[in-house]
């Protein structure tokens, strides 16, 4: 069952969007396949104190938002789910939660989530993995950002000990932009990041029953990294 909202009730998707639209999707069941297109500004796809929701097994989601000041907040719940971000312009904010709170398969494993953002400045990106922890494994996040002045945080809070757990890939190319990778639970907290540009702020920490990799390139001038990571 899938449920839009678009300033009317729409029952179709995928669905293409111009310039201040909500579009609200509270999508149960399995084998869900969710195409979202959104080009303007000020475009949201659920909001901060309203989430879009997929609860149910094998879905797949990619969401495009072209254009100023566009919002996307999504929960996810429910295994092997594919999820995919692209944004183009400034002042973007995406949000995607996954197994967090709620949700009749509020457990997730197997979980892709791709989140491009290219060509402009000071956006705003958050994954936030396992709230609840236990039933959340096997997370594969996948940022690439370009622009200055964005900010990209992921948390990772699942504590499945398998191989494949808490993968974090992330590439960011600009100046001034900010990364905060929090990873907690019981092993296996790979981070890779690749930085390129000067003035930028890293920070990642990574802890939790000893199994840990960190692999930070950096290219530019003036940027500031931390890494704590205990046992």
């Amino acid at each position: 069952m899938i449920k839009l909202f678009l300033g009317l009730l729409l029952l179709a998707i995928p669905i293409t969007a111009i310039a201040d639209n909500v579009i609200y999707i509270d999508q149960t069941g399995s084998s869900a396949s969710i195409n979202i297109n959104q080009d303007g500004s000020s475009n949201r796809v659920g909001s901060s104190g309203d989430d879009s929701i997929s609860d149910g097994a094998t879905t797949t989601m990619d969401i495009d938002q072209v254009g100023t000041s566009n919002q996307l907040d999504y929960d996810i719940y429910g295994d092997n789910a594919n999820i995919t971000s692209n944004i183009t312009g400034n002042s973007s904010d995406v949000d995607i939660q996954v197994g967090t709170t709620g949700g009749s398969n509020g457990g997730s494993d197997d979980v892709n989530i791709t989140i491009n953002a290219s060509g402009g400045n000071s956006n705003t990106v958050s994954t936030n993995v396992g709230t609840t922890a236990s039933g959340v494994e096997d997370v594969d996040i996948d940022i690439d950002i370009s622009g200055g002045s964005n900010s990209v945080t992921v948390t990772e809070n699942s504590t499945a000990t398998s191989v494949t757990d808490k993968l974090t890939d992330i590439d960011i190319t600009g100046s001034t932009n900010t990364v905060t990778a929090t990873k907690s639970g019981a092993s296996q907290h790979d981070t890779t990041l690749g930085i390129t540009g000067s003035s930028n702020t890293v920070s990642i920490t990574q802890s939790g029953a000893e199994a840990s990799t960190v692999d930070v390139t950096t290219n530019g001038s003036s940027s500031s990294v931390t890494i704590t990571v205990t046992d």
